[in-house]
């Protein structure tokens, strides 16, 4: 797997990291199958860590927050985890979705999923040209914010901090290799990165036992 991270990155996140976990013989379907005692155990977890009022005074949502408040938006990993604190159930619309998304609000930290054999190495990390434009996962096209953190295939780009993964590349009902990826621009220490992949990592063998799994890659500007 190769990965690599971009001048313009280097410069505009002199912090940031870039961390992937890559698993093949996992074929997705509607709805997982044993995460049930997974997921209802991350939204114990976040009842008792947190309150609609104290979730964004963690260091990782702050991180984020702070990010986005940048481009006049707001973290959504963080709304996410508010409505479980308020009762909903952790849900996703496939497995390896579900497997993202629980690691996801449990960790807060942003993640993307990708078919894998959709994508053209090598993946470089980058930060967003004014007027770039992609295709976000709805299908619609979307212009990119200049400094934006990107990752980039061979054929453009995967998915954006701000507007999220693209349509080519998306996980789909058939998908069978995926490559999770972990969007960290500023505010987010290596270890905390680390832990997020093996959590994912170990819900996947906990769905697909007989996954085979890649060990976390991890690309920093500070390295």
């Amino acid at each position: 797997m190769l990965i690599e991270l971009t001048p313009a990155f280097h410069e505009t996140y002199p912090e940031g990291i870039f961390g992937a976990l890559i698993a093949r013989g996992v074929p997705n379907r509607a709805r997982p199958v044993a995460l049930g005692e997974d997921q209802r155990a991350v939204e114990a977890d976040l009842r008792a860590r947190f309150t609609e009022d104290t979730i964004d005074a963690d260091p990782v949502a702050r991180a984020y927050a702070g990010y986005y408040r940048r481009f006049g938006a707001r973290y959504p990993v963080t709304h996410q985890a508010r409505t479980i604190l308020t009762g909903r159930p952790i849900e996703s619309p496939s497995a390896l979705v579900a497997t993202m998304f629980t690691a996801e609000v449990h960790n807060l930290v942003l993640t993307s999923g990708h078919d894998l054999e959709t994508l053209r190495w090598p993946l470089r990390v980058d930060a967003a040209e004014e007027g770039e434009v992609y295709t976000k996962l709805s299908g619609k096209e979307q212009r990119l914010r200049a400094g934006d953190m990107v990752v980039r295939d061979q054929e453009g780009v995967i998915a954006s901090v701000l507007y999220g993964p693209d349509l080519r590349t998306r996980l789909r009902p058939e998908s069978h290799a995926v490559l999770f990826g972990a969007w960290c621009p500023v505010g987010v220490a290596r270890p905390t990165v680390e832990t997020h992949l093996l959590t994912i990592g170990r819900l996947i063998r906990r769905e697909w036992p007989d996954a085979a799994i890649d060990p976390p890659l991890i690309v920093a500007a500070a390295a």
